[in-house]
């Protein structure tokens, strides 16, 4: 079976970022016997840097997948060169596509609505099934960051999404709160598939001596209390109250943050102005490393702004502070409060308030080893049923041998001989 995968932001495993759609490929090419292509951009978005020859070359071949890199705009904030990186990847990806062979399916996913939109043409020129993976919902999410207020960009980008929410064949969502959103525009709930965030099992072995190495990376004292946030630094993730937790944190406590976006220079000054020494700003490290220094905390935040939309989300971060094992302390008062709650893995500090964050840290501080251990099984257990990348990618690539018209059982025999 051939499949394309296209994702402006995916990225290989040795650079940070968005890793899902790599290890999706990587599973179906290794474990199911694909032949598969992910098209993605060249230029790195967490870093707003274009990816080095170099960085390509540590990148570990895998039988019958292949990366196909697009060039996009380069930019470095919100403004007009970033949407001239996003029509950029999309118009390229459309005209690369053109002359590659036909896949069986081809898979596009947002956050912007121009990656699939060329997938759906393409798809519709090589007549093959159209998957859409609804990674956010725009423009909705733009519209209710106050980030989209012309009219008639938000009727044309209403209208886009609309079609291809009607067009696609098969729609794969992140999140429950993304599947109801959707049926509730008119969508059949049967061709809506909620295959979430995950992790691969195993691709990270924990090493004792490795803690005392990362915690000097971070900078922080020996013995403090480390609550770490590690992804996206933009207006959605409102780390503002994150660092302002500092200024009600004991000495013997820390908060790092390891990332970037346009809100980290904010961030930066905020630390400055309140001389608030016991937090930390970090640059993103590669997804590899960061389970080290989740591994080197105390225990996970999980922050995003007060807006509806995000309490539908269902961020990576929490998959990856669940795999370590580590106490999450969350303010998104949505799905993510309703999964640690349900399931014992951590708590929840108040929406986009610093010293409730702060008390929430000294209530981790004080758990003994016993329920510290207690809440890592509770976490391994959910990631087994919920969050196993490699039982997720099986899921949902037996979903597209069906939208391709591939007969499951020459697929079964292909891999039993092979």
């Amino acid at each position: 079976m051939r499949i394309w995968i296209a994702n402006h932001y995916a990225v290989p495993p040795n650079l940070g970022g968005i890793t899902r759609h790599y290890e999706l490929a990587r599973e179906w090419a290794e474990e199911e016997g694909a032949d598969v292509t992910l098209w993605l951009s060249s230029f790195n978005h967490p870093r707003r840097t274009f990816i080095d020859a170099e960085e390509k070359r540590e990148i570990q071949p895998v039988s019958n997948l292949h990366l196909r890199w697009i060039w996009s705009f380069p930019h470095t904030r919100n403004d007009i060169r970033r949407v001239l990186n996003m029509l950029s990847f999309a118009f390229l990806f459309l005209i690369a596509g053109l002359f590659r062979g036909r896949p069986d399916v081809l898979y596009a996913s947002s956050p912007h609505l121009l990656t699939p939109f060329s997938g759906w043409l393409l798809a519709k020129l090589k007549r093959c099934p159209f998957v859409l993976e609804v990674r956010d919902l725009w423009p909705d999410t733009l519209i209710k960051m106050n980030g989209l207020r012309n009219r008639y960009l938000i009727k044309s980008l209403t209208w886009l999404e609309s079609f291809l929410y009607r067009r696609a064949d098969k729609i794969v969502v992140l999140t429950e709160y993304q599947r109801r959103f959707i049926a509730e525009k008119g969508i059949d709930r049967e061709k809506i598939s909620l295959i979430p965030n995950g992790i691969v099992r195993d691709s990270w072995q924990r090493d004792p001596s490795a803690k005392k190495r990362y915690r000097q990376r971070m900078g922080v004292d020996p013995g403090q209390f480390v609550a770490l946030y590690a992804g996206a630094h933009g207006p959605a993730n409102a780390l503002e109250h994150v660092v302002r937790a500092g200024r009600y944190l004991p000495k013997d406590s820390a908060i790092v943050l390891i990332g970037d976006g346009p809100e980290k220079d904010r961030l930066r000054r905020i630390k400055e102005e309140e001389s608030l020494s016991n937090v930390y700003l970090l640059d993103p490290v590669p997804k590899g490393e960061i389970y080290h220094y989740i591994d080197a905390a105390d225990c996970g935040i999980i922050s995003l702004a007060d807006n509806e939309i995000f309490r539908g989300a269902r961020p990576n971060k929490l998959f990856d502070y669940m795999y370590i094992g580590k106490p999450i302390i969350t303010n998104v008062d949505g799905e993510v409060r309703e999964i640690v709650e349900a399931n014992g893995v951590g708590l929840f500090s108040g929406v986009e308030d610093p010293r409730g964050l702060a008390e929430a840290m000294e209530k981790v501080k004080r758990k003994t080893d016993e329920e510290k251990n207690a809440l890592a099984e509770r976490a391994s257990q959910y990631i087994d049923r919920y969050g196993d990348r490699k039982k997720l990618a099986q899921t949902l690539f037996w979903e597209l041998l069906s939208l391709g018209g591939v007969e499951m059982e020459k697929v079964k025999e292909a891999k039993r001989s092979g």
